[in-house]
């Protein structure tokens, strides 16, 4: 994100950010997934640069903005805008984040120049009320679904459904209040691919995950499994943008299909359940 950062402020702001993104990601990370945090982050800072760029000058003063070097320049802009726009981001990761992000790739004195200019922007915040403290952990959501599965004379199918990241996984939706757990997961299955007729044959467990979503602070979420028996085979996905697609696997095809580590253990948990039976 940095390093497209300082491309663009490199090239005179003159070329496509999105695009100066994509290329790094594929020629450095081509496997990493951020949900688009980096995209999304480096947009809001470009449509604020100017607001930015007045906040360095404010409050490093001494320093003419062509005069500061392009890392400390860009680590400030992504830290200012953290601090002061992103108003899910706690002060002190943004300022932690920065400085470390200017020792790393700045000079011997980024460090301690980021954190002085960003220290004294977040003493006036404060002084003057602007609070972009967390008041409280949020509250921790719940949900419910399950490993649906279908006897075939050939064996086993699973059903897989493909999530708004483009990963197969299972099933699964908000609990509503005072809903039984089962019961929820029975509705999140009929809702989200169309299958009504099931039965609930074996708890499998519960991870602990958190929800991220740009420029928010990451929302704790329990997940609740079950192992879930239809005779249905008909699938029909619900409208909704968090389920692309699903559809009927074998045992093989899922453990190859599904990338989140924790949905694998809970797969193999109900292959277990399964095979006990």
């Amino acid at each position: 994100m940095l390093q497209s950062l300082f491309q663009w402020d490199f090239n005179q702001q003159s070329e496509n950010i999105n695009e100066i993104l994509a290329n790094n990601k594929k020629e450095f990370a081509p496997d990493f997934d951020d949900q688009n945090f980096s995209g999304d982050l480096l947009a809001k800072v470009i449509a604020n640069i100017k607001e930015i760029d007045d906040i360095i000058k404010k409050y490093a003063p001494e320093w003419p903005l062509d005069q500061i070097t392009l890392t400390d320049r860009n680590v400030l802009r992504i830290g200012i805008f953290e601090l002061k726009m992103a108003q899910d981001i706690p002060p002190k990761v943004a300022i932690n984040e920065a400085i470390e992000l200017a020792k790393t790739f700045g000079g011997e004195s980024s460090g301690k120049f980021v954190n002085g200019v960003l220290g004294s922007v977040f003493k006036a915040m404060q002084e003057k009320g602007e609070k972009n403290e967390f008041a409280a952990e949020p509250s921790r959501e719940h949900s419910a679904g399950g490993v649906v599965y279908k006897k075939e004379a050939g064996g086993l199918k699973f059903v897989l459904v493909l999530d708004a990241y483009d990963k197969w996984t299972f099933p699964k939706g908000h609990i509503e209040e005072n809903e039984d757990k089962e019961k929820a997961a029975e509705r999140e299955v009929g809702e989200e691919i169309g299958i009504k007729n099931v039965t609930i044959k074996d708890y499998l467990g519960s991870i602990d995950i958190k929800v991220n979503e740009p420029y928010k602070r990451p929302v704790p979420k329990t997940v609740y499994y079950y192992l879930i028996e239809t005779n249905d085979s008909e699938l029909k996905i619900t409208s909704e943008p968090e389920i692309k697609d699903a559809r009927w696997v074998t045992a093989d095809e899922a453990l190859t299909l599904i990338s989140y580590e924790n949905a694998k253990e809970i797969f193999l948990k109900a292959l277990e359940k399964l095979n006990a039976g």
